[in-house]
Parts: C-alpha cells; structure tokens; sequence
C-alpha cells in the first residue's frame, strides 16, 4: 500500500488543531490553522524525501475542513434529523427514551446549558458517556474511508448503521462531536471558507473561484512558493460570471453613458457548463459538480442523450468549446419548456421521465482551443450563433435583441412578464467575461418581485414556529404561515385556517427577538383544532389564532404542492413586514389566495400590472415619503420613510453626491447622520450603487460592513469625515477624503491620495505641525504591530546585512528549543537571539535544554517516543553562546 501523508496525520490531532480554533477569536483562529498546514507541509516534505512516489497531497486533510467544497464524494444523506435518528438506533436509546427525544429534537431548547449551538454539539452532550474515554488511533486518511463508506450509492441503511457501529466503538466524544459536524459539512469555526483557503496559500480563492475544485487547488499550489496565474481550461469547472440584481425602475441609470445592451430571457433551470474535446463531455452545475455521468449526459455521443445532441448539432469544425448556459426541462408531449420550481430535478432526468434535459447556450468560452473571455460579449456571441445548430427542445440559443434605452427595456419586460418568464437579463454588449464576478460585471437581472408595486403581498397569519440552528439555536427562526379557510361562514370572524408556507427570509434579528417575546406564553405543543396543518413538517410550537399577528409575505410564484391543504404553497417567500395595524381576523382567506391563479400551469407568477414608463421615468432622483412605512430589512434604495418630516435644507455643500451610511456609533447614530445629510442636500441611499460617492461606517464589526470593506469598490470613511466636513468653517469646499478618513478606498482614490501622501499620512508639501506629526507617529506604531516577518525572511535580512557570518543579533535563529525547567532563565538570553521556544515537545524542535544537566524519566520517554534522536543540551551552552555572542560547538554540553 502507498504511504501517504493522510496516513500519517492521526485525526485526534486534527480534532484538537478544530477544537482550539473554535475557542479563540480573530487572527488566533487563522494562526492554529497556519501552524497545523505548515506542520502537515512539513511531514510530507520528510515523506517526499524518503519516498519520492509517495502521496504527500494536504487534500485529504483539507477536505476534512472544508467538507462544504466536497466535489468528488458523493452524498451521505445524513442530515440532522436522519443522523439523530441513526445515532439512536446505533446508541439502542429507544425513541421514547429522554436522551432520544432531547437528540431528535435538537432544535429544542433544553434545560442543561450546552457549549456550541448545533446538533453536533448537543448530540455531543448527551452521547458523550456512552463513548470510549480514549481517543483512537485512527489516521485521517481512514475516517476518510469512512466517510466514502456512508457516501456509497450501495450502502443500505443497515449496512451504513453498521459502519457508524465500528467506528462509534472506537472513537472518543471529541471525535464523535467533529466527524458529525464533517458529515453535515459544516464545522462552525467562526473563520470563513476564504481564510482558511488562505492560510493554505494565498492564491488559493483565486484558483478556487476559478475551478470550484479542492483537489486542483490542493495539487496545484502544493508549493506556498508558487503563484498561481488564471486560465480557463477545458475539462476543468470555473464559477460562472453572475448577474448583478437590478430593479425595473433603475433601468434609465443603466443608459448614462450611451451603454448599448442585449436583452435575453431570465431562465429558471440549472446553470451549467458543457465542455468538449475531441468527442469527449463534461457537464458541470454552477456550484462545480460533475454531473456527466448522470442519466441524460455521457462522456462521449453513444453514452448519453445530450452528448448525442451535441454530437449531432455542433459545427463539423469545432473541435473544443466550452458553453455556459441553463439546462432546462423540455415536456416531451407538450413540447413546453419546466421550471426548476416543477416536481424534477433536470440534473436526474432518465429516458422514463416526462422531461429531457435542453441545454440553452448564452455563452461561449472557448472555441478551438481558442481562450475567449477577454472578448466582448458581442463578439462573443456572434461565435456562439455558429457553433451549433438549434434544435427545439433538445439545443436552443437563447434569443438575444438589441436595447439601447430604458424605454426598449420596459416594453422587453412587460414581455417577459406576460410571457409568465421569471424576467430579463441585460448584458453590455462590450462586456468580457469575469469569472465568479456579479457586481460590476456589466450584466443584470430585473424581476418583477425586486419592485414595491409589481407582485401581489399576502397578508398571511403565524400558526407555528420552528427553532433555528447556530447563533438562531433556542429561538424561533421561521414561522408557518396560514390563510383563512373558505368554509368560514360569511360576515363572522373566521374559525378555521390552513397552512401555506413556512418563511423565514426577511425577519432581522431584532425583529425575531420581538417576535419571541411576544409569543413565549403563547405558543403550544399541540396544533389547534381549528388550523390545518401541512403534511410533512409540522412546527414543533404552535398558536392559537385568534392570538396571533399578521405579516405581509411576498413571493415570486405560487406553485401547486401536496404538502398543503390549499394544493398551493408559495416560492421564495420572503417577509416585507409585520402588520401591527391589522387584527388577525384581517387575514387573506382561501379564496383570496387562490384568486391569484390565472391559468392551468402548476406554476403561477404573482405579478399584477405591467410596467409603465412612468415608473422609471424619474427614478434616479431620491423620493422622499412622509407616509411610506419601512418595512422589515427593507431593499429600497432611496431613503424614504424614517422622518416624520421633509429635511430642512442648509447648504449644498453635498449636492446630488450618492451617501450610503451603514451604520453610526454612540455619539451619532444612523438616522441623525442621514437627517444632517439630507439637510446638506446628499442622496442618502441605503445600497450603494457603483457611482456612490462615499459609504459612512461607525462600526465595522458587523457582516454588512465586512462585506463592504472586503469588495474594496467603494470609498469607506469614518464618522469623523462627517464630522469634519459638515462644519461650518468647511462650508465653502469640500475638500478631497484625507487618508485618516478611510476605512478602506477604491484603487482610484488610492492613487489620488498616493500624489500628496506617504504611507505614514505625511504631506510632501505641507509643513508637519504637532497634530500632524502626532497622526504620522501613531500610524508607523500601527504599522509596526502589523508587520510580520517569517523565518525565511529574516534569513534574508541576516544575509544581505552579515553576509556569510552568523548576525551576532540571532545566532540561534535556525534553533528551535524546549525547556524541562521553567524557571531556567537561559530561556530569556535564548529567545532575545531569536530562538524559537516550543511549549510542547513536537517534531519541529531541534534541542531540549536541561537545566540540572539531567533528565527525568518522563521526559526521556517523551523524547524517545517522539523524537529518539533529539538533541538534549545543557542550557550552559546558550549562557556561553550569549557571553561570546557566537555560536559555539554544542559537543561538550550534550546529555544525550
């Protein structure tokens, strides 16, 4: 059997590496990991050099860390319902046992308080005693054996128990706790799947948005040396180019500069990629899983029915391309193209379902090895036209027509939304392609549930709560909604209620904690006598009626379902408010509900009016409404309805410059820094759009700000620059963003201030005064705290400023030391010459100083057992390396 690195990493280590990450805040995280890599790296640098052919890829320890970008192991099917259920048939806890009831219902909250908020974590807690006290012996590379086991399309339910059996005997409660977490791929390590891709290497998420692909990325930047360059390659997945979200009435801002656009149908299927070699395919989906082996595709023409169809249409000439597109679901009798919101998956269709897979091209990558993405899209699709042949139902290019106005745009919409298509997609015409790239990407898509006025808003009653999961563990996360049933009897309050959808999409945090309040002596265990509820997931809490609220709820489709007593259920629900103002017998009923279905199809689109160029006509102004409530995390741009009354206007100082405030502090918050704004006659918006101005920021420890700061598209600044610039003294000009202003800037900004500043905020031709001098000290400390330099690095510094001697200021650079006594203050002198001083004994220490001039035998038994040939040294050697400031011979000051 081949030695492979994943063999010699034991998963306790890994389990210990999780554990620590999840205890510690901030760049701690990032720093146990790095140790942990560079320690893996080491291992198979050593493995390398005995064994050339030996497997020394991190991607088997990786994957355990990132099972989310999982690609090549096919599914377990275990969530956490089905793997309670498995833990407590394996456990033989009986179901109506405390301990099965409590692990089955994990989402419940439970007296005992319990560290972390998952299932794994709770099934943890309560499974612990049952589990082996020690930790096993077991390598990575066999829990990955495991883990292909239970993903193994053969393994029946029994045989996957009975896997679960011999691991569960052998591994300890911490093992238990992460192995579930691996399983429901997902670690709760409070560090983003960015990081951690970079702490492997900093091309990594470059690579990885290119290729969805762990492996590849693991194989390829083995070497944290080596950089990674882009290419798009055939055979090998990259992220799609995604479409920035855009409302209908924005349409005349996306014409300011005389942009000419195609405007295409906003397909409802399955975005993929086919590639094509020499007679060879390969289907991927959006998220990179390799789908060509599925029913309906096929390596090569004989093998599937769509590598036949594309045998059989493309252009003779072509040799190799790649298309992106949407597969589709074609009705074989109707001759009508599905809709992902239909009972299939298009990714599953065989030769017996109703559907076969279409494959709608709108994009072409590649085309005789010849790479196109720095191309136009106009270009871009003038190759596309003559790739192929159409074919209905089987081949088709997506229809594409000029627009050159918004005006075009309004009457291509109204189409689509009489069409009963999901909507439109824009794409500028010069446009290249850019790989896992949605803002600024030149390409949009406009539905009509984006807009206030276009769909049709339920008015939709609570009739059930279900608990969330992570930092929701404990509180009421989604709700069961109803409607009012038509069998009530005219002119009475109603008496009965059906479900119709759960939602949990919209509610802010603040809001969900009110909501929570409001009903924690309200909900029951029992559903009401007088309310219907769905067939499969029932809540686990209900209320009564007659004691709930309403909540607007709108969706972009009604879609026919089995599991609720209507037939309809809605899709993409997401709630716009809770109405305070409505009692609850104000309901939508049944009637109304259904009152919404226009035609036969299984799907029905919710819109209610076509588009008026009246409604874009004026949108790029900012409107100010005194009547317009705000609802629930709302998503309109112009800051409407939060004053009671218009701004009084003082200057122009900010006339028409687009400000987005994202939040304030304890001196000023948000809506006073948005009411002086508007007093100044700023734009005050609530996203920014690509021609904001600036975003104000008075606490960057949230997601939103995050997020912003890690685009780097827009000129982020302080509340201190509003501060400077709304006082009167600065009335007359505006000055340019001072470089202690930003939080973060566009490259554009960057190099305007990079003119008049360096790097420590000094003038070049400005006298420094105490104030500024102050500024330009405190960030050369900041700076300092910041920099770091490896080990590596300071070799170099060492030999370009010693040459070939030994720097006299670290002549124990290359040593790494452990010390048996710690009050041996040889330590000190050891560190002040830059020795490394390890804690623990590992495979990374180079000598043991002793400080008696003899070892105890634990600690010779440790050294032996980790580490035989290990150097054990009187400290004395480093108190005389100090006094001669050189490093001398070790012979004599040796132990062992």
């Amino acid at each position: 059997m081949t030695l492979t690195l994943a063999s010699k990493i034991e998963f306790k280590r890994l389990c210990k590496v999780l554990e620590e990450v999840t205890k510690v805040q901030g760049e701690k995280k990032t720093e146990i990991l790095r140790k942990f890599i560079q320690a893996c790296r080491n291992i198979s640098q050593k493995i390398k050099t005995e064994l050339p052919d030996a497997d020394v890829s991190l991607f088997p320890i990786l994957r355990l860390i990132l099972p989310h970008l999982e690609r090549e192991r096919g599914p377990s099917n275990l969530k956490e319902k089905s793997l309670a259920n498995l833990y407590v048939r394996v456990f033989c806890l009986g179901k109506n046992s405390k301990d099965a009831i409590n692990l089955v219902q994990y989402k419940t909250p439970i007296a005992k308080k319990i560290a972390g908020s998952d299932f794994a974590a709770k099934a943890y807690s309560i499974l612990q005693n049952r589990l082996p006290r020690d930790s096993s012996d077991f390598s990575v590379e066999r829990i990955n054996l495991f883990l292909d086991s239970i993903s193994s399309p053969d393994e029946t339910g029994q045989e996957k128990d009975k896997t679960f059996s011999v691991l569960l005997e052998k591994i300890n409660a911490l093992e238990f706790k992460w192995i579930t977490r691996i399983i429901l791929k997902d670690l709760k390590l409070g560090i983003g799947t960015k990081k951690i891709l970079d702490v492997f290497h900093r091309d990594a998420n470059k690579l990885f948005d290119v290729s969805s692909n762990l492996r590849h990325v693991c194989d390829t930047l083995y070497d944290p040396q080596l950089r990674y360059q882009h290419n798009i390659t055939v055979f090998s997945h990259f992220k799609p180019m995604l479409l920035e979200r855009c409302k209908i009435e924005d349409a005349e801002k996306l014409f300011s500069k005389g942009e000419q656009y195609f405007v295409q149908c906003k397909y409802d299927g399955e975005r993929s990629q086919m590639h094509m070699k020499d007679g060879k395919y390969k289907y991927f989906t959006r998220q990179g899983y390799d789908i060509t082996n599925n029913p309906g595709y096929g390596e090569t023409s004989s093998s599937g029915f769509m590598s036949s169809v594309f045998n059989r249409l493309l252009n003779s000439e072509c040799k190799s391309i790649i298309l992106d597109g949407e597969l589709m679901g074609w009705h074989k009798e109707k001759k009508l193209m599905g809709s992902k919101g239909m009972n299939y998956d298009v990714k599953k269709l065989s030769e017996n379902s109703h559907h076969q897979p279409c494959f709608v091209a709108f994009d072409v990558l590649l085309y005789n090895d010849v790479l196109l993405d720095n191309e136009s899209y106009e270009e871009r699709l003038k190759i596309l036209k003559k790739a192929f042949k159409e074919e209905e139902g089987c081949l088709m290019l997506c229809k594409s027509s000029n627009v050159s106005n918004s005006v075009e745009v309004c009457s291509a919409f109204n189409e689509s939304m009489k069409n009963k298509e999901e909507g439109i997609v824009l794409k500028r015409c010069d446009a290249i392609y850019r790989p896992n790239v949605r803002d600024g990407s030149g390409c949009y898509k406009i539905k009509a549930e984006f807009s206030d006025d276009l769909v049709e808003d339920v008015d939709l009653l609570i009739l059930g709560g279900y608990y969330g999961e992570g930092r929701f563990m404990g509180l009421i996360k989604s709700f069961l909604m109803g409607v009012a049933s038509s069998a009530n009897i005219p002119g009475e309050n109603p008496s009965k209620f059906m479900s119709v959808v759960s939602v949990s999409n919209g509610f802010s945090i603040n809001t969900l904690t009110e909501l929570g309040k409001r009903f924690e002596k309200k909900w029951k265990s029992e559903c009401p006598p007088n309310v219907i509820p769905p067939r499969l997931d029932k809540p686990p809490l209900w209320v009564r009626p007659e004691e709930s609220i309403i909540v607007t709820v709108r969706a972009s489709e009604m879609t026919r379902s089995n599991d609720y007593p209507t037939g309809y259920s809605l899709r993409f629900p997401r709630v716009m408010r809770v109405r305070d103002d409505k009692p609850w017998y104000a309901v939508c009923t049944e009637t109304e509900l259904l009152s919404l279905i226009k035609d036969t199809r299984p799907i029905q689109k919710l819109t209610k009016r076509e588009v008026d160029y009246d409604d874009i006509e004026d949108a790029p102004e900012p409107k100010v409404s005194r009547t317009k409530r705000r609802s629930i995390n709302s998503t309109e741009n112009v800051t409407s309805s939060i004053y009671d009354n218009p701004p009084i206007y003082i200057s122009r100082l900010l006339y028409g410059k687009e400000i987005c405030v994202i939040n304030g502090n304890d001196e000023l918050p948000k809506e006073q820094i948005e009411q002086t704004l508007l007093q100044h006659r700023a734009r005050v918006v609530q996203n920014p759009l690509k021609d904001n101005y600036c975003i104000i920021l008075g606490n960057i420890r949230t997601a939103r700000a995050n997020n912003i700061i890690q685009s780097k598209m827009y000129d982020v600044v302080t509340v201190d620059w509003f501060k400077r610039v709304i006082k009167e003294e600065n009335w007359s000009s505006l000055q340019d963003f001072l470089p202690w202003d930003l939080i973060c800037c566009r490259e554009s900004t960057k190099q305007r201030l990079e003119q008049h500043y360096d790097e420590f905020y000094d003038h070049y031709t400005t006298d420094a005064d105490e104030e500024s001098l102050g500024r330009s000290f405190k960030k050369v400390e900041e700076t300092a705290n910041t920099i770091e330099i490896d080990r590596a690095q300071m070799k170099e510094l060492d030999a370009e400023l010693f040459g070939n001697r030994i720097s006299p200021y670290s002549i124990f650079r290359d040593i790494v030391g452990y010390f048996n006594d710690e009050s041996d203050s040889s330590k000190y002198k050891f560190r002040f010459m830059t020795g490394t001083i390890k804690e623990t004994i590992d495979d990374t220490v180079t000598h043991v100083f002793v400080k008696d001039n003899s070892i105890n035998i634990e600690l010779r038994t440790s050294i032996l057992k980790l580490q035989p040939s290990l150097a054990v040294v009187k400290s004395e050697w480093i108190m005389e390396c100090f006094r001669k400031n050189e490093l001398i011979p070790v012979t004599e000051y040796l132990l062992q």
